[in-house]
């Protein structure tokens, strides 16, 4: 066996639009960053291989995709004082 792909999708939409909007917009309310690991055969059959391969592709995906949210708000002049109404 050649081994396997993980996968690590994250996006940050506006709540109010509906997933498929969400798939054709490309403007400043959309993030979407995406981090994809290869891991062997031996690999794919441990837990704690597995584990740590998700998890740090994870947080690597995350920080992208916050970062760029932050750089898009800040860019857009949305106040940090302001905090939604209903999260």
């Amino acid at each position: 066996m050649d081994g396997f792909k993980i996968r690590i999708r994250v996006e940050i939409v506006p709540a109010s639009e509906a997933d498929e909007a969400i798939c054709q917009r490309a403007d400043i309310s959309h993030v979407e960053e995406e981090a994809i690991r290869k891991v062997s055969a031996s690999q794919a059959v441990s837990i704690d291989d597995m584990e740590e391969r998700v998890l740090d592709g994870a947080y690597e995906v995350m920080r992208r995709a916050l970062g760029e949210h932050f750089t898009k708000v800040s860019k857009k002049g949305l106040s940090s004082t302001r905090r939604p109404e209903n999260p």
